[in-house]
């Protein structure tokens, strides 16, 4: 068993170590430029193999200030098919991902005939995307789903505790009992470790438990989102 790699190796880059080249079939992204402030702004790609099998589905509820002109120019990139930890990363960004939710998912037909599986099931991952420039504040880019093809997660044995112990609360809520988003990118480099709250427990169950509500919603529009593929 090992970690979801939550800072330094991005995704992708796992995904061609064990597949080779990986692509990004963007299947919708939102202009926030476009979009009335307080509705969603989602995007929905596909991590591809260069066979076009899916390795991974990625779907991102964008959450950034769209007043931050520079995060507003890399989001066009993306949108325009980069990769998101690849395009932060060529601007000069550091990345990390705050886990706040693993979990199996029951795989729907049609991206079961994408992942090219006979399995029910998939292993999740819900994060808060970061991304940080030397001496600026950390930005959080958005919600990102990512569900696994079964060859490259295996579901068998469901949700470990290597995994639940990265969940994390969602930083709205570590920010609301007092734990300041840069304290909470600083602690995101010993997520593996298990531990990293030790000395604030009150405040981290505090926050844990204000996030709850947060999760679950963003679980009610993922469900949409995945049924209406189906209708």
């Amino acid at each position: 068993m090992e970690h979801f790699p939550v800072k330094d190796s991005l995704h992708t880059d796992i995904l061609e170590q064990r597949y080779g080249p990986i692509h990004s079939e963007v299947l919708r992204h939102d202009n926030v430029r476009e979009t009335v402030e307080g509705t969603d702004c989602i995007r929905e790609a596909r991590l591809v193999d260069e066979y076009n099998v899916l390795r991974t589905y990625a779907l991102t509820f964008l959450t950034y200030d769209r007043n931050n002109e520079e995060i507003l120019n890399i989001d066009d990139q993306i949108r325009n098919g980069g990769l998101i930890g690849k395009t932060f990363r060529e601007n000069g960004y550091t990345v990390k991902k705050n886990v706040i939710d693993v979990f199996l998912i029951v795989i729907p037909e049609w991206m079961k005939k994408d992942f090219q599986t006979e399995a029910e099931n998939a292993k999740a991952r819900l994060t808060e995307f970061y991304a940080k420039k030397d001496g600026e504040a950390p930005v959080i880019y958005g919600y990102v789903l990512e569900i696994y093809s079964p060859d490259f997660k295996d579901p068998k044995n469901g949700i470990n505790e290597i995994d639940t112990a990265q969940v994390n609360p969602v930083t709205d809520k570590f920010t609301q009992v007092g734990i300041p988003m840069d304290e909470v990118w600083a602690r995101l480099d010993r997520a593996s470790e298990g531990d990293e709250w030790n000395d604030e427990e009150e405040k981290y169950k505090q926050a844990q438990e204000l996030s709850r509500p947060i999760v679950e919603a963003l679980h009610s529009k993922i469900d949409l989102h995945l049924q209406s593929h189906s209708q």
